[in-house]
């Protein structure tokens, strides 16, 4: 399909449904963030919780902060 892939990254998710602004983007950034979420807790947790195993798998629909040029959503 030529999908680029990554097999590893930091996940940060925050509380939805909205998209973060522009400043939280930035500063999730720089802790580290390479994509944000609203759909990974609290499920990670109780699959932790129970002594499941968990991935997560992410396509990134909106660029936000890390590439300028790309239309906003």
């Amino acid at each position: 399909l030529g999908v680029k892939c990554h097999a590893r990254g930091t996940m940060l998710s925050i509380e939805g449904p909205r998209f973060s602004s522009r400043a939280e983007s930035l500063m999730f950034r720089q802790w580290g963030a390479d994509v944000i979420n609203m759909t990974t807790v609290p499920e990670v947790v109780l699959a932790k919780e129970a002594g499941l195993c968990y991935a997560s798998i992410a396509m990134a629909t909106d660029y936000d902060c890390w590439k300028e040029h790309e239309e906003a959503v």
